[in-house]
């Protein structure tokens, strides 16, 4: 089967602008098709993800119109998903929508035909979830993600509306205080203890930690460079999309000495004794042991990089700066930081009370 043709085109209709996916395939027979339709989105990197996205179907099965009335739900998540889909996103987010199938998603959809799949199904899928106290945002989201991806391949002629899903209650960030953190890096021990220092005093998360190498640590310019991560254990660009500097504050520069020293510059400075980098959970049942040893409070990894961001802002540092420093991807997130510390919610009693 061969698919050849241009796959985008513009065209002009009544003086305004149309993306037009367009192209020829062989099928099944190896008789000439031609696919054509306006593109589901109207830019031009979104009709050109959605003609590749097409062209790739056509040529891994000889259609782009996946048979809905015979297609199931777990046909569609293991052929045209896995293949087209599933890819795009990080190993992380592949990992956990594969766990998530396993957590009753298929046990639930996985027979039922995809235009079976309607509102009183979704509802009733929701409620389930509730009834057994797991927050249903996760998994109805992804069940919405495979009906969309259905769609955009013609394996579901529509999306079926979605019932509102209950919100999950906004926590405030949980960071360790001042005392904890010199406790953990008192006790803990090598690689561990750079980890923290990494997190705690550069805002790193657990994937950039993993994946920094010598080469980005730049004492003499007193400065970090976060320029990857790993994802489960594939090297990707950082969360957002960026790489960003952060400077080298005199408490990291002096835990890390030691991760830095005899090392080649491409080696990564967060080693286990076997030379190797420690995975996702070593480093968090790492962690747990030392407070769980100490008895000091539980605290998840990314706890360190909470502490990063509210202490910064509880020291008067700007949001913006905070922002760039963390890596996120808006302010929205970086304002958690701010209720936490609680300064700006103090400052406005001090006000009602006339102090």
């Amino acid at each position: 089967m061969s698919v050849r043709g241009s796959l985008v085109r513009k065209e002009v209709r009544s003086g305004k602008l149309h993306w037009v996916i367009d192209f020829r395939f062989r099928d099944r027979e190896e008789r000439e098709q031609r696919y054509r339709r306006d593109a589901t989105l109207q830019t031009a990197a979104g009709a050109r993800a959605e003609a590749e996205r097409l062209y790739m179907l056509a040529m891994t099965t000889g259609s782009v119109q996946a048979r809905g009335e015979t297609t199931t739900f777990s046909t569609f998540v293991d052929g045209t998903f896995s293949r087209l889909f599933l890819p795009r996103y990080r190993p992380a987010t592949r990992v956990r929508y594969k766990a998530l199938l396993k957590q009753g998603i298929r046990d639930t959809f996985g027979s039922k035909r995809l235009d079976s799949i309607d509102t009183a199904t979704l509802r009733a899928f929701v409620a389930t979830l509730q009834e057994r106290k797991v927050q249903p945002r996760g998994p109805a989201n992804f069940v919405r993600t495979v009906l969309r991806a259905a769609v955009e391949t013609g394996a579901l002629a529509a999306m079926p509306a979605f019932p509102p899903v209950p919100r999950q209650g906004r926590k405030l960030p949980d960071a360790p205080s001042d005392e904890e953190l010199a406790a953990m890096l008192t006790h803990a021990g090598g690689w561990l203890r750079a980890a923290i220092a990494l997190a705690a005093f550069a805002g790193l998360r657990m994937g950039e930690v993993r994946a920094l190498e010598v080469r980005d640590v730049d004492l003499a310019g007193g400065r970090i460079l976060v320029r990857r991560a790993l994802s489960e254990d594939e090297v990707m660009p950082p969360k957002s999309g960026h790489e960003r500097v952060v400077p080298l504050a005199p408490e990291l520069a002096a835990a890390i000495g030691g991760a830095l020293r005899d090392k080649l510059p491409t080696a990564r400075l967060v080693l286990n004794v076997h030379g190797r980098t420690p995975g996702r959970t070593h480093v968090l049942g790492a962690l747990k042991a030392l407070q769980r040893r100490k008895a000091l409070p539980e605290r998840s990894f990314h706890a360190l990089r909470h502490y990063f961001c509210s202490t910064l802002v509880r020291r008067g540092a700007s949001l913006e700066a905070v922002r760039l420093l963390a890596g996120h991807g808006d302010l929205h997130t970086t304002q958690r930081y701010v209720h936490a510390g609680g300064g700006d919610l103090e400052a406005a009693i001090a006000k009602f009370s006339g102090n």
